[in-house]
């Protein structure tokens, strides 16, 4: 279906990855491109590495490893007037030498922060702007890997997922909880977890 007006698609992490050629794609197809992202200078010359028209996107600021960030966020997306149609889950960070976690201002370990409370406030928060939007389609994608699946390579390569009963989240995830299963940290296992919780 031909839509004479240009849909507005919000991605997290843009500037690199599945979030860059996302943004690309869709570009070429006639979408305008909010990219999300935590450095803008670096998102503004992927995206012009790649050949993205500067009329089909614009880079906007956003840290979801920081909650006050992804509230900033939608303050600043809402001041620009565009009605969003679609909002693409993507950002995600993965640091499996860590030997103790990192933690967002509010706390939190920074993985579970960014790679999911991060994206479900969000997700939380724009539900009012997408419910507004006049597309016939409105969507939400949030992006994962198969790093969880046993069935795939890298979900055969310990440490396994193990949600336990989700300790984790009963106990906040702020210190000395850093885990889903409230187990020691362990980093790639916390990005394994937080694959599968998403």
């Amino acid at each position: 279906m031909v839509d004479n007006r240009k849909s507005t698609v919000v991605i997290t992490g843009a500037s690199s990855g599945v979030g860059l050629y996302a943004t690309k794609a869709l570009a070429d197809r006639g979408w305008y491109v909010v990219m999300a992202c935590r450095n803008q200078p670096k998102a503004h010359q992927a995206a012009q590495s790649v050949g993205i028209p500067l009329d089909s996107y614009t880079v906007m600021n956003i840290d979801l490893g920081n909650l006050d960030s992804v509230r900033q966020f939608v303050k600043d997306f809402r001041a620009t007037g565009k009605s969003v149609d679609a909002l693409v889950c993507n950002a995600a960070i993965y640091m499996p030498l860590l030997k103790e976690p990192l933690r967002s201002p509010e706390g939190y370990e920074l993985s579970m922060t960014t790679n999911h409370l991060g994206h479900f406030l969000l997700c939380n928060l724009m539900l009012k702007d997408l419910q507004r939007s006049s597309a016939p389609e409105k969507r939400v994608v949030i992006l994962g890997t198969v790093t969880h699946n046993p069935n795939e390579l890298g979900g055969k390569i310990p440490p396994r997922p193990d949600l336990g009963n989700l300790e984790g989240f009963a106990d906040g995830f702020k210190e000395p909880v850093s885990m889903i299963n409230g187990q020691k940290f362990e980093p790639v296992k916390a990005y394994k977890d937080v694959r599968l919780v998403a």
